[in-house]
């Protein structure tokens, strides 16, 4: 009784009817997230799901995260960001980057100015940061704050001539 109901062929067997793709890539990122957000036994959890992180609950299921994934530029090089760190996995809220994109956004690598993307260099807050594959230097300054407030109108920028 190999398909019996209960057993792993049988999970398995529904499984791969429901989509096909457990195998592929984007499934796994999509797995990757849920268990960030999930499992408190996960290596990454205190970094999402232990701040209260979550996920929108249509991704609950993988094929609403697919169609949101393939309609909003997923490719194989790039990996699931969250726009605001802070935030949810939401359609609103996410976007493919490549790593040195997440590189330059991570909370845990903001260093000792504590904002993302400025970092203290030669007396002066030098602000920066990635987009499409390319690092964009903004400037220098003599406050934080005006490293922040530039970094923030040069990423709009990028944004709106999209």
């Amino acid at each position: 009784m190999p398909f019996q109901k209960g057993n792993h062929l049988w999970r398995n067997r529904v499984s791969h009817k429901k989509h096909g793709m457990s195998g592929t890539r984007i499934y796994q990122c999509w797995q990757d997230m849920k268990q960030r957000c999930d499992n408190d036994k996960n290596a990454f959890y205190h970094r999402y799901g232990g701040r209260g992180i979550t996920y929108t609950e249509a991704w609950k299921e993988f094929l609403p995260f697919y169609e949101w994934a393939i309609s909003n530029g997923y490719r194989e090089d790039l990996t699931l960001d969250r726009i605001d760190n802070n935030g949810n996995y939401t359609p609103e809220n996410c976007k493919w980057s490549t790593q040195r994109e997440q590189s330059l956004n991570k909370t845990h690598m903001q260093g000792k100015t504590g904002a993302v993307g400025v970092r203290w260099r030669a007396n002066r807050y030098q602000a920066e940061f990635c987009r499409n594959g390319e690092h964009h230097y903004v400037g220098r300054f003599k406050t934080i704050e005006e490293a922040v407030a530039a970094r923030a109108a040069a990423l709009e920028a990028i944004e709106c001539s999209r």
